[in-house]
């Protein structure tokens, strides 16, 4: 690898912060992290969020019996939605609790037999080279430091003709060091993100790993009652993570992903950040 990934810092964010996705995004109903998909016909929150799973199938063509990598599977919604339509899963996580997590909700299901859950790193796995249909991943690739690290991966262990899908954020240009920098980095370095590529960084990444029919669909419209619903959070969340840190109920952790809540909200009205679903295919 070209560059190193933050792993413990990324398991510590999660490990702590997974009670506060249970309370403010139903994580316990849903088993989504990612941001929801909504249009005029979404009813609420839960549903957006399993849309945005519909949706991110529909630019990877998922057809049922294909063999899917969930690569950052949270804890398994995502692998469950494709194994209830037919596809086999592999979901991989840099968090032990989060496997336990996944291998817990997938029993719920009776799906255990379609999906299996690991501890890997999506930078270098240990799948051998043409091994899936599909790799699929939300929210995050982001975390990749140099994001060809990713898309290189992805690439060997596509089968010829598969496809890759990626929903995640993207950074508009800024100047280093200006306000507008500063202000992405303190929401990025809050969910333990180095920093979120530009467009033409990630296309560059697709290209270079040797993928071909690249498209982006720019879905921030789409994303934006999810984007008001974590700043509706921040009011009351900051209150109660700072009486929570007095007593020692709450760590610094917690604290910074409570203030991503307001640093996503400012960066969006400031157009700085966009929401894109990219799919690209291997070769035949």
């Amino acid at each position: 690898m070209s560059a190193p990934l933050n792993e413990a810092e990324i398991i510590d964010y999660y490990d702590h912060c997974q009670v506060d996705y249970s309370l403010v995004w139903q994580l316990d109903e849903v088993m989504c992290m990612h941001y929801g998909y909504w249009n005029e016909n979404t009813p609420h929150h839960r549903a957006a969020l399993q849309m945005m799973n519909k949706q991110v199938a529909a630019a990877a063509e998922i057809r049922p019996g294909q063999f899917v990598l969930d690569a950052g599977c949270g804890v398994g919604g995502s692998s469950i939605y494709l194994a209830s339509i037919g596809c086999k899963v592999e979901g991989i996580t840099l968090s032990e609790k989060q496997v336990k997590s996944c291998r817990d909700n997938a029993a719920k299901f009776n799906l255990e037999e379609r999906i299996h859950f690991g501890q890997q790193n999506y930078l270098s796995t240990s799948f051998d080279d043409n091994t899936f249909d599909v790799v699929w991943a939300i929210e995050s690739v982001c975390y990749a430091w140099d994001k060809y690290d990713f898309t290189k991966e992805a690439f060997r262990v596509l089968k010829p003709g598969g496809k890759l899908v990626v929903a995640d954020f993207y950074s508009q240009p800024v100047i280093e060091g200006s306000a507008d920098d500063h202000l992405m980095k303190k929401w990025t370095d809050a969910w333990a993100i180095k920093s979120y590529a530009t467009e033409d960084q990630f296309n560059d990444a697709l290209k270079k790993a040797g993928f071909q029919s690249v498209s982006g669909r720019d879905i921030t419209d789409h994303v934006k009652p999810s984007i008001r619903r974590l700043f509706l959070s921040f009011i009351p969340g900051v209150v109660t993570s700072t009486m929570a840190a007095w007593i020692g109920a709450r760590n610094r952790i917690q604290t910074k992903n409570t203030w991503s809540s307001y640093y996503q909200f400012l960066a969006h009205r400031k157009d700085l950040w966009r929401y894109i679903i990219y799919s690209a295919q291997k070769p035949a």
